[in-house]
């Protein structure tokens, strides 16, 4: 059975809370993003944005429709929300891309009108389905059939740009060197950098990657860059 709460002493680093204040805090429920990566809505009404100050008042929020996640609106207080996640209110003109900070702390930011339309999806993996049809497995745990001659353009690591209109992909950058990736984990977190070399390990490690940043290198494994853009960032936040 799926637990509903969560001690604050236990929850995730990734989460800014008060630990000592009180014993509980929501859960969020199972979904795209594991527990350390995503945030449940009532702590971000409440305790993030300052729209609730209760339970009650957050529930009421979303049940008049308030509050829209990657296009859909949303009514679950513990409805997880994760890195790159889109969050509309359209009742104050605010939307915001959820990323994380130099701490690695999941924290949120607000966005241009135009790059709410849309996410960012890096492509954890492909997969052979019925009818050999290429599914297109994304972090956040959607996924998307492609036909096979479209599937061979697409790798690993890289990331689209999915429109919440359609559901259709606006922009393909590629996991290569040269390439802009924001690092999600390790002691470069919440950084912007480029891919200078990407080090293929034939072993049970993770490939590494070298980056560049103002002139200096380091290295972190690919599982911790999330491809962003190439020329420019695909999102003005990501500076």
């Amino acid at each position: 059975m799926t637990k509903r709460h969560l001690k604050r002493l236990s929850a995730p680093r990734s989460w800014k809370i008060e630990r000592k204040a009180h014993t509980w805090v929501v859960r969020p429920k199972p979904g795209g993003h594991s527990l350390k990566d995503s945030l449940p809505m009532l702590h971000i009404l409440r305790g993030m944005l300052g729209y609730a100050d209760n339970r009650r008042e957050a529930k009421r929020i979303l049940n008049e429709g308030k509050v829209l996640v990657d296009g859909n609106v949303v009514k679950d207080i513990k409805r997880g929300v994760g890195l790159m996640d889109v969050i509309e209110i359209p009742v104050t003109k605010q939307r915001f891309v959820v990323v994380v900070d130099r701490s690695g702390v999941l924290t949120l930011k607000e966005i241009k009108t135009t790059e709410a339309k849309s996410k960012l999806l890096s492509i954890a993996n492909k997969s052979i389905v019925k009818g050999g049809r290429v599914q297109l497995n994304f972090h956040d745990g959607r996924n998307m059939l492609v036909d096979s001659e479209t599937a061979g353009k697409y790798g690993v690591h890289d990331t689209v740009t999915l429109s919440f209109k359609d559901q259709s992909i606006k922009h393909h950058v590629k996991y290569e060197a040269g390439a802009l990736v924001f690092v999600t984990r390790g002691s470069h977190r919440g950084e912007i950098a480029t891919i200078k070399e990407i080090n293929k390990i034939r072993s049970p490690m993770p490939n590494v990657v070298t980056l560049e940043k103002d002139g200096n290198t380091f290295r972190t494994i690919e599982d911790y860059v999330f491809v962003v853009g190439k020329d420019k960032p695909l999102l003005s936040v990501m500076k």
